[in-house]
C-alpha cells in the first residue's frame, strides 16, 4: 500500500511492471531518473543493455547502481549487461563504480566505447529483456520516459545495440592490471 502522501510518479512506479504495460511514464529531474533506473533493472531477467554519452556519473556511478546490476547478475547464470560508452574520459578520470565491479563479475558486465560513427550525445537509453525501455530525451535537461512494454522500440533498440556493440571497441583504460 502506498504512503498518502505519494505523488502520481510514486504511484504509476509503483505499478511497474516490466512487459506489463505500453503506459508512458515521463521522468523529470535526477530523482525520477534514478528510480525509474533502479525500478527497471530490479525486474530485469536476462539482459540490459545501456547507451551513454558519457557513462554519466551523476546517474550511474553510484552504489544503489552499482548493487542493482549486482542483483541482476547473480539472478541468473545467464543474465547478460552491456554498456555501450561514447566518451569514457570522466569515468577513467575520476573513477566509477561500474567500471569497478565489471572487473569483479566481467563474465555478466562487458563495457565497451562507441564507434565514432554511432556516438551521439543526445543518446542515452536503456532496454530490458528486449521490452523495458528508459530514454532520455536530450543532453541538455534531465527529462525522459520509461515503458514497461515498448513494443516494437524495445526490440529495435535492442538489434540497434546489437550493431553498435559489434562495432565497438575495448576501453583500455577499464582493463585491470594483475600484477
Amino acid at each position: 500500500m502506498s504512503a498518502p502522501d505519494s505523488t502520481p510518479f510514486d504511484l504509476a512506479l509503483e505499478g511497474f511492471q516490466l512487459g506489463d504495460s505500453d503506459t508512458v511514464l515521463r521522468l523529470d529531474g535526477p530523482d525520477e531518473f534514478a528510480r525509474a533506473t533502479l525500478a527497471l533493472v530490479a525486474q530485469t531477467r536476462r539482459e540490459l543493455c545501456i547507451v551513454s554519452p558519457d557513462f554519466e556519473p551523476e546517474r550511474f556511478n553510484n552504489a544503489d547502481f552499482a548493487s542493482a546490476l549486482t542483483r541482476l547478475a547473480r539472478r541468473s547464470r545467464h543474465a547478460e549487461i552491456r554498456i555501450l560508452v561514447g566518451d569514457p574520459t570522466i569515468a577513467v578520470r575520476w573513477g566509477h563504480k561500474v567500471v569497478a565491479l565489471s572487473h569483479r563479475i566481467s563474465s555478466t558486465l562487458r563495457i565497451r566505447q562507441l564507434d565514432e560513427e554511432d556516438f551521439d550525445p543526445q543518446q542515452a537509453w536503456m532496454v530490458a529483456d528486449d521490452i523495458g525501455l528508459l530514454r532520455r530525451d536530450n543532453a541538455e535537461v534531465l527529462k525522459g520516459s520509461l515503458v514497461a512494454r515498448a513494443i516494437p522500440h524495445g526490440q529495435r533498440a535492442s538489434e540497434k545495440f546489437t550493431q553498435w556493440w559489434d562495432r565497438s571497441r575495448e576501453i583500455a583504460d577499464f582493463r585491470q592490471l594483475h600484477i
